[in-house]
């Protein structure tokens, strides 16, 4: 046979990736695009952009080595010279792919102006700048300098060539500052051409030293998205159409950008996009270049530089560039060029001619392609590779690939591994999956990143240095790439895919893996059915698990163990669910014969396996006696338990099983150990994954029927041993179980609400149902729809009759109506806890789900003739969805007491409800189980709205021929009457039907009390509205009295002829501070309400209000007042002071304030004063002349004396 060297060419044109910056003007690479169905779809995309003048800011997204800088490049020549040859055989290529795509190109050419390209690298620290000088640089391309305003830079340079002119002296002094900065002038304004931010600061640092102190300031534009703004206009009157951006490699630049700086760029990038949008006329298009969107990096990216770009990312269309495989391997068959006829020799080959024609089963193939596709495209398309080769080569690039490795790169350039280079070395054997890893390893040594890829060429990596042969490596490189790739759905790990992978003979593969099986350096995976590798690097595994086995006690508690790694979770008996269309569930639980025989009652299982049955599975460590295990589930009697009595013993090697798992747990735990063999922690996990699995199929080998290896026990037709085929006829069995337990189960066909928990969402919508019945609301609105509450109330209330309640009731729900009224009439006249139905509804025979239980309690409340009171513990508590909902959770804690009604309690809460409701809250009332509480609610509202002096006195202040006395009895009993009420939450059944009939009444049994208890109420509540008022009555005569006047005469007047008859000297006397108050009070009366005058006087003479009077009050007023009168009619009028009286006088203008006081004995707060005005005095010192200190010292007593 010939070499491959001899007829296959490789075209070269693909060897060097496209650097837009560098190739935009390459024509040579405009030339070698080749149109693809998937590549002229997105250019087509972009075109009707231009044409229709929208999504004028995208990103383009796709992997590297798929064509999207060469597709970008042919958009921008297109869009910018439509007449050269090259373009124009560039078209006619694209012609042949869509004649549509072409005809838009034609109508751009013919109707759109050409569009200025600036390309983006992303390699400055400043975006704004970058942007800037990028423009700059796109204009210097095309000639159009002239169109560019004027820079900072640009100013720069013309001051410095201004001062090197007109001002020599100035200019020679810069030249020595620029030296200090380590720069000859020259180098300097080349920094300055550049546009170097370093040297621009400098210069404006330089320029206030060489101009008295002038700033640099040019006023220039120096903002990106105004400088494209005006610039796109200016382009206009040179022929332009517009700007088009491309932001080439914008994830590099994501993944390299500073976290300080990013937010600033962000906003620049915004900035850049909204120009774009909002660009008509002159239009403004930008494109980002992206291998992957944001959200694809996960944890790659700090939460920071996600945040930052979410304003950038909704202002951009995104946009696919998905190639199709098919179209992947088509770009190959255009690269390799070779006549079919030479490459038959190949094909022919026995060994060859079989690996391809069983690659074309595997479904990578098989899936995409005919058989006839198959040979034209891969077989001899892709000649010199095997199948899986190319299949390797396309999806490990565009895992990995960078610009310098890529697809291409692999078929184009002559370098070491290259296809090019194989084929030049004079290779004669066609080419398997390991020429991939050898070409792109040094990108899974460094994709650390990329975990799955860079785990694996660890593992490959340590398993080359263990192999002996070539056919050892080739296998272990091709594991290698099929994990990397890690689609088991398209070419599984398998024996079969390995070898096609690897081009060996049957024997030779079969040889070379045994021997790496044999030296542990593969292993094969029996859960998955995959070869795997067995990678120890650097440390013996085995040992290691040997040592941690050796730390284990010796005695494991083995059902536990068992249960924690089970499989075997929950059975569903598939008949009796269907037929009452409800899950029920059985529980398998794993025990050791002991501790199931120490089991004295099936409810303790209950309680700690929550199940509607269990399975119970004993774990045999010795032999056992199985007539002691079927006596004493004789005794326990409970048909939902079935006991599995395994033939096998767990013995050493599944015990052995379980201490490996235990192992690997504890060294997946043990960060140090992982630290220091950070590859082994994805093998730990394969490894536990199939002792898992191992562990599982013992599992059920000794507990499902099938293998006819363990004995099954039940009560329901004797202890007998049953036998089952499988496990279709152990569920039906199942199913007998639940039918004959849960008999009376009730059937309600929606399996959201007939549940033990249901979610917030459905608990919201039982919650509506709840209410509106609970409020006596209209139904109806549930009787249709698809909410939530209308399917959930049709399932509950109307398919099941129970809304109707006639003879098409459905059984079950019937039976628990039965139940809920049974539970009802034992809480008449007494509490009786709701644990008592709940035991029932979810016990034996009805096994109700406890999601449907609180509609149906609401329902048979509502429909009550008597009065519902529910309790929690002892506090009464409102009927509502929520206590509803509560009582569902814990039902023990809730109680339910049951007031019987009758003639006489209607007619006593009638008058109660028009004594203390307003007319309003009767008409908000909607259930006559909130009438209770609003009547206390409302007897506790107007109890607290009294004077504290009715609601505390305990000896009454009138006599018996006053009015408002009230007879001995009476008054006990309103004082009875009052402690009712003290409390502050009430509990409305006991007020209105205990408490308050044992207050007033000495007989309080039978319902004939309640009319004795009305009269005594209205006879209390007129006693205590009116007992303020009377209390006012009396101290208004008694202050009348005391001052010489009449009942019948005004107190106002009464007062005020007293205070004319006082001296002047009492008139200014200073007094205590009731005895001034007082005079003062008098002295400016001016109302007549004897109420105010009252409530005033009691307030100066006692300091405290009438309303707040307790019983020693009134005499105490009374005693008071009159020292006060009797004080001040001891002053009698003299010019001269008496003896021990003091004089003082102060006049301030035309005003004079005279006032007598007794002298004060001296005591420690008179002192405190005293030194406290001294020290405030002395404290502002000489900031205050004495003059003013007088001064305010004499405003403040002027102040005081004027009270």
């Amino acid at each position: 046979m010939n070499k491959f060297k001899d007829f296959i060419e490789i075209d070269k044109k693909f060897q060097n990736s496209i650097n837009l910056q560098l190739d935009i003007d390459n024509l040579s690479k405009l030339n070698s695009y080749i149109p693809t169905h998937s590549s002229i779809l997105v250019l087509d995309g972009f075109l009707n952009n231009v044409l229709s003048d929208r999504d004028k800011a995208n990103i383009l997204i796709g992997p590297y080595g798929k064509g999207k800088s060469h597709l970008l490049l042919v958009l921008l020549a297109l869009l910018n010279d439509g007449k050269g040859d090259i373009t124009k055989r560039t078209i006619n290529k694209i012609e042949k792919v869509s004649k549509e795509t072409a005809e838009k190109i034609k109508t751009i050419q013919s109707s759109v102006k050409p569009f200025l390209p600036v390309i983006i690298s992303g390699t400055e620290k400043d975006l704004n700048k970058e942007f800037i000088i990028a423009l700059m640089e796109s204009l210097r391309k095309n000639n159009l300098m002239n169109v560019a305003p004027e820079s900072d830079y640009g100013k720069a340079l013309e001051v410095i060539a201004k001062w090197q002119k007109d001002f020599k002296q100035v200019y020679e002094s810069f030249k020595q500052i620029v030296r200090e900065y380590g720069r000859t002038v020259e180098e300097f304004m080349g920094e300055l051409k550049e546009m170097k931010e370093e040297a621009l600061n400098i210069f404006k640092e330089i320029h206030p030293k060489l101009t008295a102190g002038s700033e640099f300031m040019p006023m220039t534009v120096n903002n990106a998205m105004t400088l494209y703004g005006e610039i796109n206009r200016a382009l206009e009157s040179y022929g332009y159409g517009g700007i088009y951006i491309i932001f080439d490699e914008f994830s590099k630049y994501i993944e390299g950008h500073e976290k300080d700086t990013f937010a600033y760029d962000m906003k620049i990038l915004q900035d850049i996009c909204e120009l774009a949008n909002n660009s008509k006329k002159q239009q403004i298009h930008i494109t980002f270049v992206a291998h992957k969107s944001i959200k694809e990096y996960g944890n790659a990216l700090s939460s920071d530089i996600v945040n930052a770009f979410k304003g950038v990312e909704g202002r951009l269309k995104e946009v696919r560039f998905v190639v199709s495989a098919q179209n992947n391997y088509e770009l190959i068959q255009h690269v390799i060029k070779k006549k079919v006829s030479d490459c038959k020799p190949w094909f022919q080959e026995q060994n060859n001619k079989e690996i391809i024609e069983e690659s074309y089963k595997i479904p990578c193939f098989s899936g995409l392609f005919t058989e006839k596709e198959y040979k034209k495209i891969i077989m001899e398309g892709c000649f010199p590779m095997l199948p899986l080769t190319a299949y390797a080569l396309l999806n490990i690039s565009e895992k990995v690939a960078q610009n310098e490795r890529s697809i291409f790169t692999f078929l184009a350039n002559d370098e070491k591994g290259s296809l090019i280079n194989i084929v030049e070395n004079g290779s004669e054997e066609l080419l398997s999956v390991d020429v991939v890893y050898d070409y792109f390893q040094n990108m899974f040594r460094d994709s650390i990143s990329l975990t799955n890829i860079h785990n694996e060429w660890l593992k490959a990596d340590y398993a080359l240095t263990k192999a002996e042969s070539l056919n050892e490596e080739k296998i272990i490189k091709a594991m290698a790439i099929l994990h990397m790739i890690n689609r088991n759905e398209e070419v599984p790990v398998r024996k079969t895919e390995i070898r096609l992978a690897t081009g060996l003979n049957m024997a030779d593969f079969v040889s070379s893996l045994e021997k790496l099986e044999s030296k542990n350096i593969v292993t094969y995976r029996s859960k998955l059915g995959v070869f795997a590798f067995k990678n120890n690097v650097g440390v013996n595994l085995d040992n290691q698990m040997n040592n941690m086995i050796e730390k284990q006690p010796l005695s494991l508690n083995w059902q536990e163990e068992i249960a924690t790694v089970s499989e075997l979770d929950y059975v569903l008996p598939k008949k009796y669910n269907q037929e009452y269309t409800m899950t029920r569930y059985f529980k398998y639980v794993y025990m050791i014969p002991e501790q199931f025989l120490n089991t004295s009652k099936s409810e303790y299982l209950f309680e700690t396996y929550k199940a509607d049955g269990l399975i119970i599975c004993l774990v045999m460590l010795k032999d056992g006696d199985v007539n002691q295990i079927k006596e004493h589930l004789k005794e326990l009697n409970d048909n939902r338990l079935v006991v599995i009595y395994p033939d096998k013993i767990f013995g050493f090697s599944e015990q052995q099983n379980i201490r490996k798992l235990k192992a690997v747990e504890k060294l997946l735990k043990d960060k140090d150990f992982l630290e220091e063999n950070k590859v082994l922690q994805q093998e730990l996990e394969i490894y536990k994954e199939d002792l898992i699995f191992e562990i599982n199929v013992e599992l059920e080998k000794s507990y499902l029927p099938e293998d006819s290896r363990c004995k099954y026990f039940n009560t329901l037709n004797g202890v007998t041993e049953l036998c089952f085929e499988n496990q279709i006829s152990f569920n039906r069995f199942l199913s007998e179980i639940c039918l004959s337990y849960y008999e009376h189960a009730p059937k309600i066909n929606n399996e959201l609400i007939n549940r033990k928990s249901v979610s917030a969402q459905i608990k919201k919508a039982r919650n509506l149902i709840i209410d509106a019945i609970l409020n006596e609301e209209e139904l109806d609105r549930f009787e249709k729809g698809t909410s939530s509450e209308a399917t959930i109330f049709r399932a509950t209330l109307m398919h099941t009759g129970i809304l109707k309640g006639d003879s098409s009731e459905e059984e079950g729900c019937r039976r628990i109506i039965e139940e809920i009224d049974v539970f009802v009439g034992q809480c008449a006249g007494k509490k009786v806890s709701f644990q008592v139905l709940y035991n029932k509804l979810l016990g034996k025979d009805f096994g109700t789900r406890k999601g449907v239980i609180p509609i149906f309690i609401a329902k048979e409340i509502i429909n009550l003739q008597d009065t519902p009171i529910i309790y929690l513990q002892n506090k009464e508590v409102e009927i509502s969805s929520s206590i509803l909902n509560n009582i569902n959770e814990k039902p023990q804690d809730y109680y339910l007491f049951i007031e019987k009604e009758s003639i006489e309690k209607e007619k006593y809460l009638k008058v109660l409800e028009e004594l203390f409701l307003s007319e309003e809250l009767r008409k908000k009332q909607k259930s006559k189980m909130q009438r209770l509480n609003n009547i206390v609610e409302s007897m506790q509202r107007w109890y607290r709205s009294l004077d504290q002096y009715t609601l505390t006195f305990t000896k009454q202040l009138f006599e018996e021929n006053e009015q408002g006395y009230l007879e001995e009895d009476a008054f006990e009993r309103m004082c009875s009457f009052r402690k009712v009420f003290k409390g502050i939450e009430l509990n409305p059944r006991e007020v209105l039907f205990e408490k308050m009939p044992k207050a007033i009444c000495d007989d309080n049994s039978g319902d004939a009390v309640f009319e004795n208890v009305t009269l005594q109420i209205e006879e209390i509540k007129k006693y205590m509205d009116n007992n303020l008022v009377n209390a006012k009555k009396k101290t208004a005569v008694q202050v009348k009295s005391i001052f010489g006047a009449r009942a019948d005469e005004s107190l106002s007047a009464c007062l005020k002829n007293w205070y004319s008859k006082q001296s002047e000297k009492s008139k200014s006397h200073i007094y205590a501070e009731n005895i001034t108050g007082f005079m003062t009070y008098i002295e400016k009366l001016t109302t007549n309400d004897e109420d105010e005058i009252v409530s005033r006087l009691c307030k100066i003479i006692t300091g405290i209000y009438i309303n707040d009077w307790k019983n020693d009050s009134y005499e105490r007023f009374v005693e008071e007042l009159t020292y006060v009168k009797n004080t001040i009619q001891s002053i009698k009028e003299s010019e001269q002071s008496t003896e021990g009286e003091n004089k003082i006088s102060i006049k301030t203008g035309e005003n004079t304030i005279e006032r007598f006081f007794e002298p004060d004995s001296d005591d420690s707060t008179s002192y405190f004063l005293q030194n406290a005005i001294e020290d405030a005095l002395e404290e502002f010192g000489d900031t205050l002349e004495l003059n003013q200190k007088v001064s305010v010292l004499v405003k403040a007593l002027e102040e005081l004396l004027s009270k």
